[in-house]
């Protein structure tokens, strides 16, 4: 099974596999790795021929990682590989010269095991097939086999001719050199000593011997590496095992997800409706929410006069407050000038009383000098008579009785006028007696009158207080309330704002459902497709 990787594997990455956790994983454990083994028929000999073959192993590393590297690199689907990993070719050619040096470590324990798990993860991370992996072994059997025929050869040659004629034969060609006609033949050269001939049995026994070293040399290097191959394919397995469930997981995700999208599907119809009733509704919320707004902003222009003509009402009822005050002194002030005028009213009365009283006097005496007169006229009168009756004698006399005369008659008519004046003073006392009371009942009422106009003007005064100092609290309050219905106002254009925004993201919404469904098919589309494909 073939997976499509594109993802490079990083050096983060390739950290964090952890070669003890991958065989907990994996079920590898000490007594798993014996009973491999023991499968596999790998034991102590062949790791102490392995560890034999350590020298083998790093003379052939250079030239088997060099022909390694150069067969992946000429097969396309092998090349893209190298683009996916966090190495150079470099570094990965050290990593398998690595390896082949540990093949011949000797010491094949849990710690080997881990180090050959690791590998497997990374190369399943980088997307290595196991026909590529196992494939690849294919050079490592040709450069270990050619290792191992080429030792054991020139280990025979060794033992049969010496260091020098290996040597020597090395250089020759192989139809010249004694080893080669040592093997190919049984028979002697002509020119060749007797001596140097060897005969069959022992030519056999020693390629026996040849053989069985290859062979068993070839079988441990074999069973090791199956060893390795069998953790790096658990890692194979185990990631495929984890696609399967993973692909189990993904299309019972995909039924639920197709359950999900089916009901979604009813659901968005519905939530399409519900979204145009809301859009519907909000248009309506906008209009009304306009109209309230204009409302508002006509309330808060009347508030905004009502506070103007409060503030006016205040000033003038403070003004009101002071004019009445200022009556209220002023009456005060008359009510103090006519009780004055009382109290000179009442003094004028005593004074025409005392007036009266001394006009009856003057009239008393106006009447004793009346009378006088009228006894003065008489005696005058007599002394007339006596003159006349005295004759010449009484001349003198008679002048001087008619000189008392008119004196007297004089005197009786300026008692006259007197009296006369003291009538008209009395008929003018009397009438500004009357007058005087009339008056003094008139400023006693009028006095009346002022207190209690004093009276209404306190109360006038009281209550224009009271009146002023509710229309200052009917002033701030209705201050207040226009700053509250600027505010409100504010509020109201802000709602209008948001009831816009609501009604643009409401399309916005409908936009979204309808793609929503759109996307919703294609998800349909799609998991019908993953269905199909398994």
């Amino acid at each position: 099974m073939a997976r499509a990787n594109t993802t490079t594997l990083t050096e983060e990455q390739r950290r964090n596999v952890d070669g003890s956790e991958l065989l907990e994983d994996l079920g590898v454990d000490e007594r798993e790795i014996a009973a491999r083994k023991r499968i596999t028929q790998f034991d102590e000999e062949d790791a102490a021929r392995l560890a034999e073959m350590k020298p083998l192993f790093a003379a052939i590393e250079d030239e088997t990682v060099d022909a390694f590297y150069d067969h992946l690199q000429s097969n396309p689907e092998t090349n893209a590989i190298f683009d996916r990993s966090s190495r150079s070719i470099d570094q990965l050619k050290g990593l398998q010269a690595q390896y082949l040096r540990e093949l011949g470590e000797g010491t094949y324990d849990r710690s080997y095991f881990e180090t050959r798990a690791r590998i497997g993860k990374v190369h399943e991370l980088i997307d290595l097939e196991p026909k590529v992996y196992l494939g690849s072994y294919s050079l490592y059997y040709e450069q270990i086999l050619d290792g191992i025929v080429s030792e054991a050869v020139d280990e025979a040659l060794e033992r049969r001719f010496g260091g020098d004629d290996v040597a020597a034969s090395a250089s020759d060609s192989p139809s010249d050199s004694p080893s080669a006609s040592a093997f190919d033949s049984d028979e002697t050269p002509d020119d060749e000593p007797a001596t140097d001939s060897i005969d069959r049995d022992t030519f056999e026994t020693e390629l026996e011997a040849v053989t069985d070293e290859i062979r068993n040399r070839t079988l441990s290097a074999l069973k090791l590496m199956l060893l390795d191959q069998q953790v790096a394919i658990d890692t194979y397995i185990r990631s495929y095992s984890e696609i399967e469930e993973e692909i189990e997981r993904q299309q019972q995700v995909a039924a639920d997800v197709e359950e999900s999208v089916e009901r979604l599907e009813s659901e968005a119809g519905v939530v399409e409706e519900s979204a145009a009733e809301i859009a519907e509704i909000t248009d309506e919320q906008v209009e009304s929410v306009e109209e309230v707004s204009k409302e508002v902003s006509d309330l808060s222009a009347t508030v905004e006069e009502i506070a103007a003509s409060a503030e006016e009402v205040n000033a003038t009822s403070e003004e009101a407050e002071e004019i009445s005050e200022t009556a209220s002194d002023a009456a005060q002030d008359a009510i103090e000038q006519i009780e004055a005028v009382e109290d000179a009213a009442a003094e004028v009365s005593a004074d025409i009383e005392r007036l009266r009283e001394s006009v009856d006097e003057i009239d008393d005496l106006v009447s004793v000098i009346d009378d006088i007169a009228d006894q003065t006229n008489l005696l005058a009168l007599n002394a007339s008579i006596e003159a006349a009756n005295a004759g010449s004698s009484g001349d003198g006399f008679a002048v001087v009785a008619n000189e008392v005369k008119s004196l007297a008659e004089e005197s009786q008519e300026q008692a006259e006028m007197i009296t006369n004046t003291i009538d008209r003073i009395q008929e003018d006392t009397e009438e500004t007696t009357e007058s005087i009371d009339v008056a003094e009942e008139r400023v006693s009422r009028a006095v009346e009158e002022v207190r209690r106009t004093v009276d209404g003007l306190e109360r006038i005064t009281d209550a224009v207080g009271e009146t002023s100092t509710g229309i200052e609290e009917v002033a701030a309050a209705t201050d207040d309330q226009a700053a509250s219905t600027e505010e409100v106002a504010s509020m109201i254009d802000r709602i209008a704002d948001d009831a816009r925004e609501v009604a643009a993201e409401t399309d916005e919404v409908a936009d979204a459902i309808n793609e929503q469904a759109e996307r919703t098919e294609e998800i349909e589309r799609s998991i019908a497709r993953l269905t199909a494909d398994r």
